[in-house]
């Protein structure tokens, strides 16, 4: 593991099952901010009854106050 407080190790470990999702169930809280890359997504347009594919511009993604994360990200695979 690095020590360079500089470098996020990310560990990729096979997803557990998840349940469906109950009527109420509360949504995802974020506690960090993070930049996301600039990517096209499959937007619908009602009134013409069809996807289009658009860009979407980079972003700040997560809470306003919360502490932005930069830097390098790694990724340990368990195997």
């Amino acid at each position: 593991m690095p020590n360079d407080p500089d470098v996020r190790v990310i560990r990729l470990a096979a997803p557990s099952p998840r349940p469906s999702d109950p009527a109420g169930e509360t949504k995802r809280v974020y506690h960090r901010r993070w930049p996301v890359r600039m990517h096209t997504v499959r937007q619908w347009y009602p009134s013409r009854q069809e996807h289009r594919v658009i860009w979407r511009c980079p972003y700040i993604k997560g809470p306003a106050d919360a502490p932005l994360m930069m830097g390098e990200k790694v990724y340990l695979v368990d195997s």
